[in-house]
């Protein structure tokens, strides 16, 4: 399994339109992905601009198809633009 953790920061005139985005995408992946997968998204509680997504994909081309797939590369630039820096990612690994 692939695992990666991001954690991002939004820029406060763009939440609204981040979280539609988002909600967006997310529907869009667990509408059209059928690899068990997880992929969630949560703000973090008492930072209302920070966000951290939680994904995992079954192997390599779960993971490329996600990438690939149209509603994620029309989705990316959008999302990206909503952001006050840049995210900051964490590859996980099973131990188990």
């Amino acid at each position: 399994m692939i695992g990666m953790l991001i954690r991002l920061k939004v820029l406060e005139h763009k939440v609204a339109e981040f979280e539609t985005l988002v909600s967006t995408l997310v529907a869009n992946i667990h509408a059209s992905e059928p690899e068990p997968k997880i992929y969630e998204v949560r703000r973090v509680k008492d930072q209302p601009r920070t966000y951290v997504y939680f994904v995992a994909f079954k192997d390599q081309a779960a993971s490329d198809a996600y990438a690939n797939a149209p509603y994620h590369r029309n989705a990316a630039p959008l999302i990206m633009a909503c952001l006050d820096g840049d995210p900051v990612y964490e590859t996980l690994e099973m131990f188990y």
